[in-house]
Formats: C-alpha cells, sequence, structure tokens
C-alpha cells in the first residue's frame, strides 16, 4: 500500500471546505488527483450546490486549442477536441456547448457546421449556398445559376438542436456575382435545411444587422444605428421561404453618447427578462478596448422625463415585403448607471448575463474577447489578433483588467465562449489518468487552500 503524507488524513469536512474554494470544475478534479484519500472523502460527500456554469474562452492555441476558466483567475486548461476540428474557425456559440463552425475543404470551399464540443454526440451540417430569386434579380434563367456560395458571419439558435422545430437565424452575405447585390443578409433555416431559401434584406442601411439573440420567443436584430428588427420565421412547407412577421423598432438617438471614442461593436444580451444593449469603444480605430457603456430597452411611458418618440412598427410578412405604418410603438435605449451586480459575457450571438451574487468573491463586470480580424496578404491566412479580451468594471482606477492568458495571434479563428458546457469531455484524459493513478498535481495552490482552512482543521483536532 502506498504510504500517504501526513496532510492527506483530513477530516472530509476539511476537504469539503477546501473543495468550496475550488470554484472551478477542472480544479476540483485536479484536487481529487492530490492523493486517494481525498478522492475518498469527496466521494463519501454530498455533491456540491454549484451556480450556473460560466462561459469558458476558447484559446486558438497554434497546437490546439485550450480554454481559459474565469472562476479560476483565467487559468489556462487543456482543451480536447476531434482533430478534424482542432482548427476549425469559430464564428458562434450556443448554450449546451454547442459552437458554429467552419472549415475550410480542399475544393476551397468553405464548410459550416454546428459541433457539440461538450461530450454530447451530435454534428449538424449546416448550409453553404444560397438560392437565390431570379424574379427579385430581374435574372433571365440562363443568365445565372440559381446556387450561390454564402458566408455565415454570425448566428444563433432558436433551442436546442435535437428539439423539433429548431430554427437557425443568422447574419450571412452571398457571393453571387452581382453589382450592387451582395449586401448583409439576415437568414433563418430549419437545423436539418441545406441551402438557405429564407432571407431578407432591404436597401435601406437601417437593415444593416450586427449582433442576433433570441429573446421572448422570437429573434432580435440589432442594427448599426442601434434600432431593432424583430423576426419571428414559421417554416411551413418544406424547401419553401418561411413566413416571417417582421416588427422594426426605431430608437430616438437623443441621450446617447460615447464621449467621442471609436465605438469597436455593439451586442444584445438578455438579463432578467430584459434586453440590453453593450457598446464597446476604444479611443480611436484599431487600439485596444478602453469602456462600456449599457442600455436597457425601455418605453418613454416608464420615465415622464424621457424624451418623445415616435418609433414606427413596420410589419413585414413573406416576400416581397409589404410595409404598414399604422402601428406606432415608441422606444427608447436608457443607460444604466451600474451593471447592478451582472456579470456579462458578450459575443456576436452568444451574449449571455449572470446574477455575481451566486459566485462568491466575485463582481459584476463584462467579460470580452477579441473577434477582429486582421486581415491577410495574398494567399496567407487571416490572422486573429487574439489579445484584446478581458474584463471592464467600470472602475475609474482600472478600467480593463486583463484577466485572461496572453496567446500569439491565430491564423485559423477568433476566441469564443463555450457556454454552459460540461467540462467532462475537456477532462476525458485527465479522468483516465487519474483512474490509472498516473497524475499528479503540483500542490503549491492547495498548500495555500489549506492554510485558509486551518480554522477547520483546528476545531477538528480538538484545538
Amino acid at each position: 500500500m502506498a504510504d500517504f503524507p501526513p496532510w492527506a488524513d483530513l477530516a472530509d469536512a476539511v476537504v469539503r471546505e477546501i473543495a468550496n474554494r475550488l470554484p472551478c470544475v477542472y480544479d476540483r478534479v485536479h484536487l481529487a488527483g492530490v492523493c486517494r484519500p481525498w478522492r475518498e472523502s469527496l466521494e463519501r460527500l454530498p455533491p456540491l450546490h454549484l451556480p450556473p456554469k460560466l462561459p469558458y474562452l476558447i484559446l486558438p492555441l497554434a497546437e490546439q486549442p485550450a480554454f481559459s476558466c474565469v472562476l479560476s483567475g483565467g487559468a489556462t486548461h487543456p482543451f480536447f477536441v476531434p482533430e478534424r476540428i482542432r482548427h476549425a474557425c469559430y464564428f458562434g456559440s450556443y448554450d449546451g456547448g454547442w459552437a458554429f463552425l467552419s472549415t475550410l475543404h480542399p475544393q476551397a470551399n468553405r464548410v459550416y457546421f454546428l459541433a457539440n464540443l461538450a461530450g454530447t454526440s451530435g454534428t449538424f451540417n449546416l448550409p453553404n449556398r444560397i438560392q437565390l430569386e431570379r424574379e427579385a434579380l430581374e435574372l433571365a434563367p440562363e443568365e445565372k445559376p440559381l446556387l450561390h456560395r454564402l458566408v455565415i458571419y454570425t448566428a444563433t439558435l432558436s433551442s436546442d438542436p435535437f428539439m423539433d422545430g429548431c430554427v437557425v437565424a443568422g447574419l450571412i452575405n452571398d457571393q453571387a456575382p452581382i453589382p450592387g447585390y451582395r449586401r448583409q443578409k439576415i437568414a433563418f433555416w430549419q437545423i436539418e435545411d441545406r441551402v438557405v431559401v429564407g432571407y431578407f434584406y432591404m436597401g435601406e442601411a437601417c437593415w444593416d444587422a450586427v449582433d442576433v439573440v433570441r429573446h421572448n420567443g422570437a429573434f432580435h436584430f440589432l442594427t448599426k444605428g442601434e434600432d431593432i428588427i424583430v423576426g419571428n420565421p414559421v417554416f411551413a412547407e418544406a424547401g419553401a421561404p418561411p413566413q416571417v412577421q417582421w416588427e422594426y423598432r426605431c430608437f430616438s438617438s437623443q441621450g446617447r453618447g460615447y464621449d467621442g471614442q471609436h465605438v469597436v461593436a455593439r451586442y444584445l444580451v438578455e438579463s432578467s427578462g430584459e434586453l440590453l444593449m453593450v457598446v464597446r469603444c476604444s479611443p480611436r480605430p484599431g487600439e485596444f478596448t478602453s469602456a462600456f457603456k449599457v442600455f436597457r430597452m425601455a418605453q418613454p411611458e416608464e420615465d415622464d422625463d424621457a424624451p418623445s418618440l415616435d418609433g414606427r412598427t413596420m410589419l413585414f410578412v413573406g416576400r416581397p415585403c409589404s410595409r404598414s405604418d399604422s402601428d406606432v410603438v415608441r422606444y427608447i435605449w436608457r443607460e444604466l448607471p451600474s451593471l447592478e451586480g451582472r456579470m456579462l459575457f458578450v459575443g456576436r450571438g452568444c451574449s449571455r448575463s449572470y446574477d455575481a451574487d451566486q459566485y462568491p468573491g466575485f463582481e459584476g463586470g463584462i467579460y470580452f474577447f477579441d473577434h477582429r480580424i486582421a486581415g491577410q496578404l495574398g494567399d496567407a491566412p487571416a490572422q486573429y489578433p487574439c489579445s484584446d479580451c478581458g474584463k471592464w468594471t467600470g472602475k475609474p482606477a482600472l478600467q480593463v483588467d486583463r484577466c485572461f492568458p496572453e496567446q500569439d495571434p491565430s491564423n485559423y479563428t477568433s476566441q469564443v465562449w463555450l457556454l454552459k458546457g460540461s467540462v467532462r469531455a475537456f477532462l476525458e484524459k485527465p479522468l483516465n489518468e487519474l483512474r490509472l493513478g498516473v497524475r499528479r498535481v503540483a500542490l503549491e495552490n492547495f498548500q495555500e487552500l489549506l492554510d485558509v482552512t486551518q480554522a477547520g482543521k483546528a476545531i477538528y483536532d480538538g484545538e
């Protein structure tokens, strides 16, 4: 029998106290690997009450991706993914460990798919073709082929992809060689579709969407002008475009300003049933993020001092779009004076909100990652800087905390959040090593935890 060090024989209550001070699941696995008595002690104890999982930041390192955990102070943990997606490009994510990915086919065609990175088997191929409307484009049958390759910028889901009726909403563009036509579009398709037929756009710049979120049973698209387009698609016939009831919500620009700073990005976030707009700023284009502003969608009637606004609800049903301005709805973005204890994780199509009170030792803040593309030269891959990431708290003394590990630029993808994924898939190899008794973890961090719990140990020893 192996000899264990004297500190291995701790009371169950003390081991549990140590585990309580390790909010990161990965760190708890390491705790169980320190020695067999500690592992057996944890097995005897009832499961810990854990708050909702916070997103992990996927770091696209050169050798293979890793992930950084907010709950462990930004520590980097191994991330084991299949070889075929080791260097895939991420363009969004969804709850349950789902990630939107693309890879370059040998014939230089981009292949899009939805894969689960949290251990759940399942991969869904996404469309890489768009079916153009000849009549809308005034094309004769012999002029152009009907199908063209498309580009998906970001996407989200209406529900878990295994649920019946799951719909994908995305921001796309096509590569059709038609002058004036290649404008970013809003698109809807069902999870099993291979071709996009439900795409929508208008000539006005007000339809230039920059983010999408599912809220109150419908997709909400945020535009560059900080208005909102609400779309609720219904697919009645296979292979046919969906019927969509649109609502265009206009917002007054009065009272909104960014102190002369450059707007890097805008995001929509659902938080406790409310819809927030988060605006990310930098001093000048190309510089690092320096500040955020957060606004809540409201109607002026909630505050008598709010400016009057005649925002119109414009309904578009089917295609071509018909417009009705008969309904009048008034909206305004109201700036929040503080984050009110929110932990906001922002990213296009994957922003989430959490209550900091559920995570002892943590405070409100905005966590963000770098989704810039620096460009490419000739046939060289695009470079993703992966350096403008961190946490913003709004405190004057420290505007941005670079809490995530530094990494070199990536040549295959930007960073992205992994949302509510089970850690088991990430730990498959470490867990196997633990079972074989060959994994040993450095104990310096655990010694600090033992010092913290000295009072509990003293009670156990009868001191």
